[in-house]
């Protein structure tokens, strides 16, 4: 197990982008759990300072830089599908592409599948919490049939914060998951 001291030097001492991530995932889960949206100005800001912090990668910016680009579009990749089908807002969308630029073409889909399985576990929470079994077969049977249809349909459900599922599922892969090889510099010493 790792020591705080561990934590410590490596997110704030060797990856401060790391630092501007989880501060940039927090206020997106939080303006996204009391407004009901993620702000452009935090995802493009967000994805402008991790471009601009690859670029300034002591070892290597300009591979540093190519992978933030791949990233950006793998995570925009991942999560377009569930925007064209209704089951996502465009800031959710904008925000994991920002997430794929802080950490990489690398490590954007497994950040991704974390953020599948918090998103789940969160959903299943929320049905939970607001006791709506028979709504939730019922979304279920509306966008089965959407799908054939090639239509969005609303959720008598109401709508859940995505945002905090990303930044749940982003953190938890950063701290847990892949602590040592989201250092960059690492990739490029030969």
């Amino acid at each position: 197990m790792y020591t705080l001291s561990h934590w410590f030097s490596l997110f704030v001492l060797e990856q401060p982008r790391l630092l501007v991530l989880a501060a940039l995932l927090l206020a997106a889960a939080w303006i996204d759990c009391y407004a009901w949206r993620i702000p452009n100005v935090l995802t493009f800001g967000g994805s402008a300072a991790a471009l601009l912090l690859s670029v300034l990668e002591p070892v290597a910016p300009a591979q540093a830089l190519l992978l933030a680009l791949g990233g950006l579009a793998l995570g925009l990749l991942v999560m377009l599908p569930m925007y064209l089908l209704g089951v996502l807002g465009a800031g959710d969308v904008k925000l994991m592409a920002m997430v794929g630029a802080y950490l990489g073409a690398a490590h954007t889909i497994g950040a991704a599948l974390l953020v599948f399985l918090t998103g789940g576990a969160l959903a299943f929470a929320w049905v939970m919490r607001r006791q709506a079994w028979p709504q939730l077969w019922a979304v279920l049977g509306s966008s089965l049939r959407a799908l054939r249809v090639n239509e969005r349909s609303p959720s008598p459900l109401g709508r859940m914060p995505y945002g905090a599922s990303i930044c749940l599922g982003t953190v938890l892969y950063v701290v847990w998951v892949e602590p040592e090889g989201l250092q960059w510099s690492r990739w490029f010493a030969a």
